[in-house]
């Protein structure tokens, strides 16, 4: 029986440390990896909606009726400002997924907008995630009640297995190894 097991990603070097977990516990060969990368929606732009940013691609008539065009813009859509944005975070992740898959895992890359710590519990639960696998930077006292912890809300949101991989600062040893 295949596996599916989420890895929410930040971007960084330290949640590229959950690699090596996945790594150690699941067979590459029965085990299909979503990574997901939650990020604010794009500047400007407040829902998905189909709307063009423009309001107007034509905005004025010269004297006579004709168009006045000089000044005119084609619009911009706010569903290619969201799949531009998705493209490009897509992009930035291609080595982590390259990793992963030469490393006989079968991959997939998720964007999505909104609080990462319900966007990962809404991917769960809409695919049906058997596990999640997510690096926890391990803050406590004062930092924590502050900064909140994406990993703790995930974690009383869930009901699949959460394994937390507490990060090491030191970030120079490789992203990615199979065993190690």
């Amino acid at each position: 029986m295949a596996t599916t097991v989420l890895l929410p990603m930040d971007g960084s070097p330290f949640s590229r440390q959950a690699f090596r977990a996945v790594g150690r516990l699941f067979d590459a060969e029965r085990t299909s990896l979503t990574l997901l990368y939650v990020a604010e929606a794009p500047e400007g732009v407040r829902e998905r909606t189909w709307a063009p940013l423009v309001s107007e691609a034509w905005p004025g008539m010269k004297p006579g009726g004709m168009r006045d065009t000089s000044d005119s813009e084609h619009p911009i859509y706010e569903s290619q400002v969201w799949e531009s944005t998705k493209a490009q975070l897509i992009e930035a992740f291609d080595d982590d997924v390259r990793a992963l898959a030469d490393a006989g895992f079968s991959v997939r890359m998720v964007i999505r907008f909104g609080d990462p710590a319900q966007e990962i519990a809404d991917l769960i639960e809409e695919d049906d995630i058997d596990a999640v696998v997510m690096a926890t930077h391990g803050r406590s006292g004062l930092s924590r009640a502050i900064m909140g912890s994406v990993a703790e809300r995930v974690l009383r949101m869930v009901h699949v297995p959460v394994i937390m991989i507490r990060g090491r600062d030191d970030t120079s040893t490789p992203a990615f190894t199979p065993l190690g």
